[in-house]
């Protein structure tokens, strides 16, 4: 009720609760949460209807009935959300619809249907294939309603998408988005859906439960997976792992083959021995050795020096806990600045009783339960999982039968994986995936995507072989996990 009240009182008000809400979901997008919502079963047809009613209604709401408006409309599910608000609209308004391109290459499902929807009502629509269309916009309208684009396309548009925007922004008339402006369109007002985006002057609800806010999903995975066409090698992403010793070199292993189905290039680095063993095992990756057959104090600077060649770095996969090593992670953490790093298993020995050196640089930690308690010497609990995020600056994954992910302003959970993934390894593959993914995104972005893609994982290995796998046979289903992902 007070929120209700302040958000009413006035436009400052209005606008200052806005802000408030884009800080609190500043890591959520609409890819992700539609994503999402499809994997929970919440159908994109009924988040489209309720986005392109609630747009319909924003506008009447401020602009009032009997206006002539024009909405362009892409090719997606922004689109969609426009065609949707074109049929609620021309209830009371004269409504022309321009369509962006060919009605065929239309998204295939809750876009589609909307379009074809409009066949049957007393709605102008207009096609621009190409540029020499441009002239079919017209200067009439009181209303311009930009739906376009929706999150995530950023740079350089292609024709006829730029010619149309300019020339819209040429045209005198109230200028509406959907959600996020479109590349270089010129917004009075953007009608955010769900959660405020940039330059958002009103939020609608569009029937998401709050819950899903904070559960992990394939939206994550997608978003972080993705490659651009025209990229090179290196582009997505250099990992460098740092693990392995005389008694450990499987764990390493598992982390670097995770990561190497997500990133282009994986460097790992392990004492002498450890690091004859893994170069021999597979050639995924980029082997260096240090001298000793544990890490010692004097390989930091050698660690600094392979970390420059990173996006991400992992620390502690089958380290040890020799006194050297941990005085070895200790320095090489004071050493380095700015950098992505998650630190797992050894690692995590390592750096306790020493977590402010955590704070120089973008952390992510992954303790399970007896693993927390050594840490911070409490109980696993959600209001202390908070508590610890923020007090180090830190991202906590904490592993358990639902995962508890942190970054010191909410709980996201993960509900995937199963009882079979206790066998070990299966933590290194986590790590791996982490470190991987956040070369693509934040690092809570990264915990959220590699958590849920490791337990899908092993779900898709424990219905194909029962609850008794191994880890590497786990590590094999990740493209199929990846696939899966897709789906959504």
């Amino acid at each position: 009720m007070l929120i209700q009240i302040i958000y009413k009182i006035t436009p400052i008000c209005k606008n200052l609760f806005i802000q408030v809400l884009k800080l609190l979901w500043d890591n959520m997008d609409t890819y992700i949460i539609d994503s999402n919502c499809k994997y929970y079963g919440l159908d994109t047809d009924i988040l489209m209807e309720n986005s392109g009613r609630g747009v319909a209604s924003e506008i009447e709401k401020r602009f009032g009935t009997k206006n002539k408006i024009a909405i362009f409309c892409g090719l997606g599910n922004n689109g969609g959300d426009g065609f949707v608000c074109a049929r609620y609209l021309s209830k009371e308004n004269r409504v022309t619809v321009y369509l962006i391109g060919d009605p065929v290459d239309i998204k295939e499902g809750a876009a589609r249907l909307n379009w074809n929807l409009l066949t049957h009502l007393n709605i102008e629509k207009i096609l621009l294939k190409d540029s020499s269309d441009i002239e079919k916009i017209r200067s009439d309208f009181e209303i311009y309603v930009d739906a376009i684009f929706g999150v995530g396309v950023k740079g350089t548009l292609r024709r006829p998408f730029s010619d149309v925007i300019n020339r819209i922004n040429e045209i005198n008339g109230i200028k509406v988005s959907i959600d996020v402006s479109s590349p270089y369109f010129i917004s009075n007002v953007v009608i955010s859906l769900h959660t405020p985006k940039e330059g958002a002057t009103a939020v609608i609800d569009i029937g998401i439960p709050k819950e899903f806010n904070n559960f992990t999903g394939p939206g994550y995975v997608n978003k972080l997976n993705f490659r651009a066409s025209d990229s090179h090698k290196g582009d997505n992403g250099r990992v460098l792992i740092i693990g392995g010793s005389d008694e450990y070199h499987g764990a390493p292993i598992y982390s670097s083959i995770a990561a190497s189905y997500l990133s282009d290039l994986v460097y790992v680095v392990s004492p002498n021995k450890c690091a004859k063993i893994i170069k021999s095992y597979s050639p995924d990756y980029i082997v260096y050795s240090t001298e000793k057959r544990n890490f010692v104090l004097e390989d930091v600077e050698y660690l600094k020096a392979l970390s420059e060649k990173a996006d991400s770095i992992l620390v502690g996969v089958g380290m040890g806990r020799c006194k050297e090593t941990i005085e070895t992670v200790i320095e090489f953490m004071k050493s380095i600045t700015c950098k992505k790093i998650v630190i797992d298993a050894d690692g995590l020995f390592a750096v306790k009783g020493n977590l402010e050196i955590l704070k120089k640089n973008d952390v992510c930690i992954t303790p399970h339960l007896s693993e927390y308690r050594l840490l911070f010497g409490e109980h696993l609990t959600e209001e202390n999982i908070l508590i610890n995020s923020e007090k180090y600056n830190i991202k906590i994954v904490a592993k358990g039968e639902i995962d508890l992910i942190s970054d010191g302003k909410r709980i996201i959970k993960n509900f995937t994986g199963n009882a079979g993934m206790t066998t070990g390894g299966t933590g290194d593959i986590l790590s791996g995936l982490i470190t991987a993914f956040s070369n693509k995104g934040t690092i809570l972005e990264a915990a959220c995507a590699g958590t849920f893609l490791n337990g899908i994982a092993g779900d898709i290995t424990s219905e194909e072989m029962g609850m008794n796998f191994r880890s590497s046979d786990m590590l094999q289903r990740i493209p199929e996990a990846l696939k899966f992902c897709r789906k959504y």
